[in-house]
């Protein structure tokens, strides 16, 4: 097991982290990517592959773990442990580590698109739209993203200007206002103007004759159940409730 975790280490340096366990077994997990050369930035997907080796490996299979996913469906981690745990099974006996890495390597390069919705637009993402990822691994069309900063700087420019005219304040108060990440709240680094300049996602067509008379619909529903609460004397008028107790002092 120790030559075995040595060749590992020789490749993967220091992303591959080793603790040995007080029952003597080993627990190796690194930080897993897609592989896509030296471009971080096309990289949609990661997780943290965790493997943890008895005393009896390499005649057992070793516990495999999955931790902190990021741009996976919930199925797809289900999918990616149960083909470690059939790989594990076929390599009994044999030393399996480097295989089950590379094979949950070779899992996310083939799924290298966030799963999920953009949370600006609340569509998903389809093959030929351009999105970005944040360094917190949270994902947006781009066009969005730019939209969302350039609202959000202008709401901070107000704020602080808010902050500036506040005598009450001392200056050693103020903190530094940033953009922050929609999902997380992390502080973003983004170039808005060349996130605007992407085109905005293909949004689905909407039938606008159904949608006209399904409102309808409603709105006659509604309606009715407006009336029936006002005559049981359901619904409260402010305009009549804030008169109610007001003396005019031109009344006899």
């Amino acid at each position: 097991v120790l030559s075995e975790i040595e060749v590992l280490q020789s490749i993967y340096l220091d992303e591959l982290l080793v603790n040995r366990r007080e029952d003597g077994g080993w627990e190796v997990s690194l930080v897993l990517y897609p592989s896509t050369a030296e471009d971080s930035v096309s990289q949609f997907v990661r997780l943290t592959l965790t493997l943890t080796l008895d005393q009896q490996y390499p005649s057992s299979s070793p516990a495999i773990s999955i931790h902190n996913p990021r741009g996976l469906s919930d199925d797809k981690l289900s999918s990616v442990q149960k083909c470690l745990q059939l790989e594990a099974q076929s390599c009994l006996g044999s030393p399996v580590l480097y295989q089950l890495i590379e094979k949950a390597k070779e899992i996310l390069t083939e799924s290298n698109i966030p799963h999920g919705n953009c949370v600006i637009c609340l569509y998903g993402f389809k093959e030929g739209e351009t999105f970005t990822k944040t360094s917190c691994y949270h994902y947006f069309h781009c066009h969005c993203l730019g939209r969302y900063v350039s609202h959000s700087e202008s709401e901070l420019r107000q704020r602080e200007k808010e902050l500036e005219e506040d005598k009450t304040r001392d200056r050693t108060d103020y903190q530094e206002l940033t953009v922050v990440c929609p999902v997380c709240r992390e502080p973003l680094t983004y170039d808005v103007d060349q996130l605007l300049l992407s085109p905005a996602p293909q949004l689905p067509e909407l039938d606008e004759a159904a949608i006209g008379s399904n409102f309808q619909q409603k709105w006659c529903e509604l309606q009715k159940l407006l009336e029936r609460q006002r005559s049981k004397g359901g619904i409260i008028d402010p305009e009549v409730e804030s008169n109610r107790f007001l003396i005019h002092i031109n009344e006899v």
